[in-house]
Formats: structure tokens, sequence, C-alpha cells
């Protein structure tokens, strides 16, 4: 017992092997014995010691919390589930927990934490490790509670917080995620740790000022190159400000940089147009680092570089592993659903709509509209050459709207429920930075399979198609890194992709051709050649002046800040013409969709051979 409290583990065992070959009361001896191997990690010395233990006295609840916590570090999870499985005690129940945890059986590990915590409220472990599996679950307010709950009981423990804002991340709730990483940073200022997702929480918000102020602080404190310096490198190049990028490059040591750094002067390199020197530091990144974008770094540059078949195997890496990071998906996907409201959009539902007038006296917004990656980016910063509209880039106003009306009819609106609709619509367009002296355009793709909720509310609203070659727009989805939100999901997958735009293409079809809908098509192939032939009829259908702005999309771009969508790096550049009949190249990977999409391409007058 002296060379344990003297800290000397191993000769407190010595005296105890010596001691169990020339004693009949072995008991004391093997106590000490098991705690001094435990200290010195020696689960094959702790493990039999404390087997016997219980065999001289099978109620000794210390033993046997210690012997399954050995069984659980020395890797034998089926003894230490069964010593444990049932147990209402709290170190064992953590422990039937945990290895429930590691075997992936959710529900059984959250009955047993939920045990620990009952009999002992403030058992921190458990508390923590509960909401990191209704993290995995997606039960994100019970995980939060138990969080939260946990930082009551260690209001200093940082790794918590760090947990908590990773759940908030996930279940993408920016604002509390900011605010808890705010807590974390006001109680550990220099944590390299805190710093890094501080600045990914602020960019999460489109804080990008407080980003990179907060990721410059993390590389003053990074030795050498590290993680900070990547983070702060994506958002210059999100911000197309490839000047500033090329600085944080030159500002380390390339000789002595880790691999890791690669990343960065890989897409430096690209966006210097050094395609070649790009693909050679590209090939040198680790693949553990930052996958998803690893491989579209690499399937961008292969494409430049006219090698489609490369090119087309970095994306399909790329959305693997956009799938692997994302949480698993849970019933009906997107086109499921688009499929199952144009099921229900008929000539006799549209029949039964109300004669409900609007009486506000507003003006009808112009929704922007298309498929992804059909221009609509583009399209919208030429739109931001017009003095008399005030564009906003795929901002929430619609989805809040729908996600509160879910379940009711809006054949059967009345005035009173249009209006109440309409007025929370604007109110939340204010918000978003809508400026109400000026036309409102709202820009959304896919709001072009929302056209009969649209016409509800918005009866004499404006609606802009952006068209573009079906091949190349689903090709570009399927290239493009887009965050994995519920519709963005669709396109990880060619044939999803494909068969997501047939979905979306016939909801838009039925809902023009069902209601009085005002709508104009703009093609991207004609606008990269010729965008004042292209956009002047538009103003012109607007009733609007022409304005030499909407040419100057470049000049547009700079003044207009971050850029919402995946277009972010082609927006500033001049317009180009390399990405119209793109998929010409990658015609034999497109060969399995193209008989779904080839009827849409001929329908709109594309060549598809």
């Amino acid at each position: 017992m002296q060379r344990l409290r003297s800290s000397d583990p191993a000769g407190a065992l010595a005296i105890v092997e010596d001691c169990l070959t020339k004693t009949s009361e072995r008991a004391p001896f093997l106590a000490v014995g098991s705690l001094a191997a435990l200290r010195l990690d020696n689960t094959d010395k702790a493990i039999p010691f404390l087997r016997e233990l219980l065999v001289i006295n099978p109620g000794d609840t210390a033993s046997r919390n210690n012997l399954a916590a050995a069984l659980v570090r020395a890797g034998q999870l089926d003894e230490a589930l069964a010593m444990a499985e049932g147990s209402t005690e709290p170190s064992l129940a953590r422990i039937e927990g945990f290895v429930r945890q590691q075997r992936g059986e959710l529900e059984a590990a959250v009955d047993a934490y939920r045990r620990a915590i009952a009999a002992e409220p403030a058992d921190l472990a458990s508390l923590n490790n509960l909401g990191n599996v209704l993290m995995e679950q997606r039960q994100w307010d019970e995980a939060i509670a138990a969080f939260e709950q946990a930082i009551t009981l260690a209001p200093a423990d940082i790794q918590i917080y760090l947990n908590l804002a990773e759940l908030l991340r996930l279940a993408d709730r920016g604002g509390p995620r900011l605010k808890v990483l705010k807590d974390a940073h006001g109680i550990a200022p220099d944590n390299l740790r805190v710093l890094i997702d501080l600045g990914m929480a602020y960019a999460q918000v489109d804080d990008l000022d407080n980003a990179m102020a907060t990721f410059r602080k993390a590389i003053e404190l990074t030795d050498g190159f590290g993680e900070a310096h990547v983070e702060y490198g994506m958002i210059l190049e999100k911000l197309n400000r490839t000047d500033e990028l090329a600085e944080l490059v030159a500002s380390f040591d390339k000789a002595s940089a880790p691999p890791e750094a690669n990343f960065l002067l890989a897409w430096e390199a690209r966006r210097a147009g050094n395609f070649e020197e790009a693909a050679r530091l590209a090939d040198a990144i680790p693949e553990t680092v930052l996958p998803m974008r690893r491989w579209q770094l690499v399937g961008g540059i292969e494409d430049r570089l006219e090698n489609a078949d490369k090119a087309f195997a970095a994306f399909e890496r790329m959305n693997q592993s956009a799938v692997a990071e994302a949480h698993p998906a849970r019933g009906a996907n997107y086109r499921e659903r688009v499929e199952a409201e144009l099921e229900k959009c008929t000539a006799d539902w549209a029949g039964t709509f109300s004669d409900a007038k609007v009486t506000d006296g507003r003006r009808d917004p112009i929704f922007l509209v298309g498929f992804p990656r059909s221009g609509t980016t583009l399209l919208d910063t030429m739109l931001m050459g017009l003095d008399d509209l005030s564009v906003l880039e795929e901002r929430p106003m619609m989805a809040s709207i729908i996600k509160r009306i879910e379940g009711e009819d809006i054949a059967l609106f009345d005035e009173t429920r249009i209006g109440e609709l309409r007025d929370e619509y604007f109110a939340r367009a204010a918000e978003e930075g809508w400026d109400d002296q000026r036309w409102l355009v709202d820009k959304h793709p896919l709001h072009m399979q929302r056209v009969p909720f649209i016409h509800r509310l918005f009866p004499e609203a404006k609606i802009i198609l952006a068209e573009r070659h079906p091949y190349d727009v689903v090709l570009s989805c399927f290239m493009a890194n887009f965050s994995l939100n519920f519709a963005m999901r669709s396109f990880t997958s060619l044939d999803e992709a494909a068969r997501t735009y047939d979905a979306v293409w016939r909801a838009w079809h039925r809902a023009v051709d069902l209601f009085d809908v005002d709508w104009r098509a703009v093609r991207y192939e004609k606008l990269v050649i010729d965008p004042k032939a292209e956009l002047q009829p538009i103003v012109e259908w607007l009733g609007l002046e022409w304005s030499d702005g909407l040419l100057d999309h470049t000049q547009t771009a700079r003044k207009r800040g971050p850029v919402r969508t995946a277009s972010y790096s082609q927006i500033g550049e001049e317009l180009y013409t390399r990405a119209s009949y793109r998929w010409r190249r990658y015609a034999d990977h497109l060969e399995p969709v193209m008989k779904t999409l080839r009827p849409w391409a001929e329908r709109m007058d594309y060549a598809t051979e």
C-alpha cells in the first residue's frame, strides 16, 4: 500500500506477486495487486486478480466494476457486456452503454446511459456519451439537452462544448453553434481547436470577416503549417481573393511544411491557371486530408486538363466521401417527394382553387428558377446590374413558409390566409437583406418545382427560367461539391441526379400547363455568347430600362460579396464557353443516363449526338 501511495505501482505489484506464492490470505494482496496492475495498464495481470477476487467475494461491487473496465481496455467486449448488461449500478451501466455504442447498437446504448444517469445524475461521462449517441441518431434536441446538462456540471470542460458545437453543425443550426463556440473561446481563448471551430462557425453564418480574423489568430498560434491555414485559404479561394491566397501560400516555409500544405499549394496553382503544376501538387496531398474537397480539387484540375476519365473518377470519389461524411439518409429522398407532389398536381386539383384575391398592394416578386448548374448564379449576378432590382440569392423565405403550412391544402386558402403568408414572406425577405424600395428577385433554382405554391401566393409573379443542355446540367451537378442538404444529396449519384432532373422538369411543365404563369426562359449557351441579345427581351418583358451594368457582371461580382452557390469560382471570371457542351467529353460516362435525359434535350432542341 505504501508503494502505491508513493506512485510506485510496479514495486507494489512485485511485492504482491511474491506474497501470493506464500500466503493463503489472498484477498488483500489481490485487491492491491489489481489496483497496481490497472495503474500500469497491465490488464493481463489485473484481470486474473479481479476474477479471483470475485470468486472469493461475489458481492464486491468495486472489483466487479474494475473487472468490467479492465475487460473493455483489453478489448474483451463480450465478457464485459455480459457482466454489465442490464445493471443499474452506474459504472456498469456506463460500461454497457460504451460497449453498445462501439457496436453500433445505439438504442441499447441510449438505454444503458440513461440507467447510469438515473442512478448518478452527475455522471458526466454518461451524459457526454449519451449526447454523442443521440447525435448519431439525429435526435438533435435530446442530444443538445444531454450536452447542456454536462456543461452545467463541468462548465470548464472544453471538449463538451466542442461536442455540442459539432452536433449543432450537423443539425445546421449555425447561430447556436456560433454561440457555443464563443462561450468556449471565452473560457479558453488560446485553444487552437476552439479557434479553428469558431472560425468555421463564423463562416457557416456568412460572417466571413470574423471567420478570417479568427483563422488569422489561429495561424499565429500554429507552429508551422496547420489546419487553420487550410480553412483560411479556402475562404480566400471562395471569395475569389486570389492575390491574398497567393500571399498566404508565400507566408509559410514550403520546404518544412507537411504534405498537407500541398492542398493549399494546389488550389493556388489551379487558381493561377497552372494546371499541370496543380495536378502534381494535388497528387502529393495525403488522401486522409479533407477527402471531399481534395477529390473536388483533383477532379476540377483534370477536367481543365481535359482528362475526362481521371476527372470523372475523382468526382465519383468526391461524392462517395460526401455521403460517407453525412448522416445516413432516412425516409423518402428529394426526388421521391417531388414525384409524390406531382401525383397530386392534377387538373381536378387545380380546379378546386378558391377564388381568393390579393389586396395588400405589394408588387409580387420575380422568381429566378432553373435546375441547379443551369446558369442561375451568372444570371442573378447580371440582374444585380439593374438598379430597379433587389436580388436575394437562395434565401429561405419560401422554404420556411412551406414548412409551416405542412399538411394544409393550398387550394383551399382564403384571402386572409394568403395575406398572412405574404406578410410573413416579405418580412423574412427584409430580414434577409431585401431593399423594399426595389423589386424583389427571389433566386432559388429548385423553386421551379414549387410553381403551384408560388402562383397561389403571388399570382402576378414573373418567373425567369434558366435553361441549359440537360446532359451538361446533370454532369455539372455531379461534379459540384454541394453542401449536402436534403435536395443536394440527389447529385451524389449520376443516376439519381438524372432521375431528379426528370422529376423536377415534369413538375415544372405540369404546373405551367395548369396555371396561368407569366414566365420567360434564358438559355445559358446563348447568354455566354451574346448576353445582350439574351437579356434585352427579359428587361423589356419586365418593363424596365436597359442598363449596360447588366453586361459588367465581373464588376458586379466583386461588389456583391460571397457567392452562396457552387459557382463561386466562376462568377468573377469573364464569360467563357468551355462549359457549353462539355458533356461530349464525358459521353461514355453519361451513356447510362442519356435515356432519361434525351427526351428533355430534344424537347429543348439541343443536340444529343
